[in-house]
């Protein structure tokens, strides 16, 4: 019967015939280490990117908020307000709190609001009417997600 000790000797033989197969060479001179390839090179920082938004400027029409549309709104829409520029530039500003920019474009009183900003889940977008003096607003899901509401604008003198 073996014992303890035979089986740990002969395990131990065995593990070092392994790592001397393992380990050895049947040449006589060593062998080079194997050339890794060559990193790729890091691209080239790229150019900022020219804003595709034509810029706030010129001759404008401004909208501040005048009601409600579909439900309550916070007090940062209540003192909001959208300028529209002659150059399809718009700024929706939240007095005291920053301001998003983009591009609209305007057929037979329907505006299309193309914006600056998104987020992961998705672009931002919006639509208006204006009815005489009026600004009607409704942003897409994802801006209603993000807090905007939709209201009605009226112009400023």
């Amino acid at each position: 019967m073996l014992n303890m000790a035979t089986i740990v000797r002969g395990a131990a033989v065995v593990v070092l015939l392994m790592l001397f197969t393992a380990c050895g060479s049947t040449s006589a001179t060593p062998s080079s280490p194997s050339l890794l390839p060559a990193p790729a090179p890091a691209p080239a920082p790229s150019p900022s990117p020219t804003s595709a938004f034509p810029p706030p400027s010129g001759p404008s029409r401004a909208f501040a908020f005048d009601r409600e549309s579909d439900y309550r709104v916070s007090d940062y829409t209540r003192q909001s307000r959208f300028v529209l520029y002659d150059n399809g530039a718009f700024v929706l500003q939240f007095i005291g709190r920053g301001a998003y920019r983009g591009a609209y474009k305007e057929l037979n009183g329907s505006l299309t609001f193309d914006w600056e900003g998104s987020n992961v889940a998705g672009p931002w977008g919006a639509t208006g009417t204006v009815t005489g003096p009026l600004l009607t607003i409704r942003y897409n899901g994802i801006m209603e997600l993000s807090d905007f509401e939709n209201a009605v604008y009226s112009l400023a003198p």
